[in-house]
């Protein structure tokens, strides 16, 4: 602890002066009217009344500061001393948890995977930090998931952080040797092909069924005009767009509820500490129906220290139904819209054309839709028992 005091005289130097000569430690001086105001330690405090007799100033205190003042304020309030004392306890015995677990740097990994792992690992909110052995939990994430190259875990405060890297997806290779056939992956029309190897099979306007071969990985090697000279059997290659079509069907009521909202508003403001929710004043929503909202909140903090207690703000919206209808027309509008959009995140190739039908049944539009779609259909099989195959099959045998 230490004291202020106020110096007054003619010799207010000197008496810093001689203060500082016989190792009294004043700081904070400041003129304050007609007087000094300074600070001094509580054991110093006592040893500056032969520098007042010697240099003629008078000093009186001002104040009693630091820990000893606030023990001293304190000490008749039993209660409110034992209240300080026990939520620094709990503040201690909370900050002594992990109640926060974040990961960064996953982009093909899903973040719930890593924090499922962690917890199997022993790492999950709520846990001890010192039961926490973060090189293990290191080791356990990098045995567990191939696709990390490297991986860091750290306890600041409250919160864990788990940082990662991921390795370099490996690229997709494209095998050229082994001999396989295009076939048809759907039923079709044929549009184009373009044969980069193999034999092609279909051509323009060609009707294909699922599963048909497009492009052959059997080529005839000719000798002059006619004459067969062998075959051979490739990695058949090429691109064959060809017409297919899709189904979508949507339904949209024409009788339909609407909430209009009142402008009535409440608030609800709710404590977290960790997973659970204190909420003591919660508001009476009994008149009406409301919606809720998130509209606040924050996690509290003692710098960087954050702390597992949080609080969070509600705001509940009134609202009234209403009964409304839509024209058979603004259905079909919408119905469209809807069919293209999902139509669209369906199909990989090029929409040609969607034609829609509509019935209405029991005071609602029903639509299908067909979709013609222009998309690439072939797929690679490999080919069985080729004639080179049972060469080598043959020579084996003899061996």
């Amino acid at each position: 602890g230490y004291v202020m005091i106020e110096v007054s005289g003619f010799s207010v130097e000197r008496f810093v002066n001689m203060a500082a000569f016989r190792g009294i430690y004043l700081w904070n001086i400041q003129p304050k009217g007609s007087a000094v105001q300074m600070n001094v330690s509580a054991k110093g405090y006592n040893l500056l009344a032969e520098c007042a007799e010697k240099t003629g100033c008078r000093y009186e205190m001002v104040c009693l500061c630091g820990l000893p003042a606030v023990l001293k304020k304190y000490k008749k309030r039993k209660v409110l001393s034992l209240g300080i004392l026990i939520f620094v306890g709990i503040l201690y015995a909370l900050s002594s948890f992990v109640w926060v677990v974040e990961v960064q740097g996953n982009e093909r990994i899903e973040k719930q995977q890593l924090l499922k792992a962690c917890q199997e690992a022993g790492m999950a909110p709520g846990t001890l930090k010192w039961n926490i052995h973060t090189d293990d939990i290191t080791q356990y994430l990098l045995e567990t998931f191939e696709d990390i190259s490297w991986v860091s875990v750290s306890i600041d405060g409250t919160e864990a952080l788990i940082r990662i890297v991921e390795t370099i997806p490996k690229p997709e290779i494209i095998d050229k040797q082994t001999p396989s056939d295009l076939v048809a992956k759907k039923d079709s029309v044929i549009q184009s092909i373009i044969t980069e190897a193999g034999t092609p099979m279909v051509q323009s306007g060609d009707v294909v069924k699922k599963g048909d071969v497009l492009i052959s990985g059997e080529v005839v090697l000719v000798v002059g005009d006619e004459e067969e000279a062998g075959r051979e059997y490739v990695n058949s290659r090429g691109t064959l767009l060809a017409k297919t079509w899709y189904t979508l069907e949507e339904e949209l009521p024409l009788s339909y509820t609407e909430k209009k909202y009142t402008g009535i508003e409440k608030k609800d403001k709710s404590l977290l500490i960790g997973d659970t929710i204190i909420n003591i004043m919660q508001p009476n929503m009994e008149d009406g129906s409301y919606e809720k909202k998130h509209t606040g909140g924050n996690q509290l903090a003692i710098g960087d220290f954050k702390l597992p207690i949080s609080w969070a703000e509600e705001t509940y919206q009134q609202y009234e139904t209403i009964q409304k209808t839509r024209t058979e027309q603004e259905a079909k509008k919408q119905l469209e819209t809807q069919l293209k959009q999902k139509a669209e995140e369906m199909v990989q190739g090029e929409i040609e054309n969607i034609e829609i039908q509509y019935e209405v049944k029991d005071d609602t539009l029903l639509a299908k839709a067909t979709i013609t779609v222009i998309e690439d259909i072939a797929q690679q099989q490999k080919k069985q028992n080729t004639a080179q195959e049972n060469i080598m099959q043959e020579n084996q045998e003899e061996l």
